[in-house]
């Protein structure tokens, strides 16, 4: 009974999500011309495609109860390690090297996080300073280096003018649904972040958990930033004054999953609302572009939301 219960406000959420992207789309269409043709709709979520596998990994670390603040800055070192290790013209042991090192980097955040104790804002904050000073050191703030023809065709390529890289985030947003649905892995990542104290008692090893968590973050990561390099074939970190290089991206990731109805506390949310959250804010995106509005409103807007739903949620608590 209690988990047709869920399975019944899940699909209520699901379905909310769907309406409000289905609002937000046929008023865009009816104030700008051209908005729900099959060109622009492939081409927002062709441009939105990197984020919505950043927001995947955020997905699922703040289900476990987490958070990843260090998830852009993956993102960028990715990038700008393929294009250094492409320049031989490889592109299956970069490529390798990347994910090998988004993993790393993922499994450095889980140890500390769970072995160590250390708070996962603190933690993951400290590593994407860390990592903003690496590439600063090694780049100069500059891009170097370039993408292979292979990985260039893959990320630009289409077929039926649908994107490569679009497939790649649905069927991995397909994946990881019926991990967290059907498989004790995925019941695992909810229930430690629903009430870890009580997984320890039942046998549920939490540390192992938060830090596959952390290393599937840091690989879908690397694997956005590896797309992206496809995509723009030769990376341009942006680095913000006063914030770590893909510091941008992270804070989108964490508004698309809060738009999805993930809590914050974990243990409730789930990806298959993540990718609704993301198409609503890459509609919003989309339409203050077409205003003339740059990233920085993007940035702003993300921003809003995630305050306004921790506002939310704080009253909702205290009631």
């Amino acid at each position: 009974m209690i988990s047709r219960i869920k399975l019944e406000s899940s699909t209520k959420q699901f379905l909310a999500l769907a309406l409000a992207l289905t609002v937000i789309m046929v008023v865009a269409g009816l104030a700008t011309p051209g908005f729900l043709t099959y060109q622009h709709l492939t081409m927002v979520l062709y441009c939105n495609t990197m984020l919505g596998l950043l927001s995947l990994a955020q997905t699922l670390v703040i289900l476990s109860g987490g958070l990843d603040l260090s998830i852009g800055s993956i993102y960028w070192i990715s990038t700008m390690t393929g294009a250094l290790l492409m320049l031989d013209g490889g592109t299956l042991l970069p490529a390798l090297i990347c994910l090998l090192i988004g993993a790393g980097i993922g499994f450095i955040n889980g140890i500390a996080i769970a072995k160590a104790k250390i708070p996962h804002v603190v933690m993951t904050l400290a590593m994407l300073i860390s990592l903003t000073g690496v590439l600063y050191v090694t780049t100069g703030g500059g891009g170097h280096g370039r993408a292979t023809e292979e990985l260039i065709a893959f990320s630009t390529g289409r077929v039926l003018g649908f994107p490569y890289i679009s497939i790649v985030w649905i069927a991995l947003t397909i994946i990881f649904f019926l991990v967290l649905k059907y498989t004790p892995f995925g019941w695992r990542i909810r229930a430690v972040g629903s009430n870890p104290v009580a997984c320890r008692f039942s046998g549920i090893k939490v540390e192992r958990i938060q830090i596959l968590v952390y290393m599937l973050s840091g690989l879908l990561a690397a694997t956005a930033g590896l797309l992206y390099l496809g995509w723009a074939r030769t990376p341009y970190p942006t680095f913000q004054s006063g914030a770590g290089v893909g510091a941008d991206v992270a804070l989108k990731s964490i508004a698309a999953v809060i738009i999805g109805g993930t809590l914050f506390s974990g243990g409730r949310g789930g990806v298959e609302r993540t990718f609704l959250g993301v198409l609503i804010l890459a509609c919003l995106y989309s339409i203050l572009l077409m205003a003339g509005l740059g990233d920085e409103w993007q940035i702003m807007l993300s921003g809003i939301i995630i305050i306004s739903v921790v506002v939310i949620y704080g009253r909702a608590r205290s009631t």
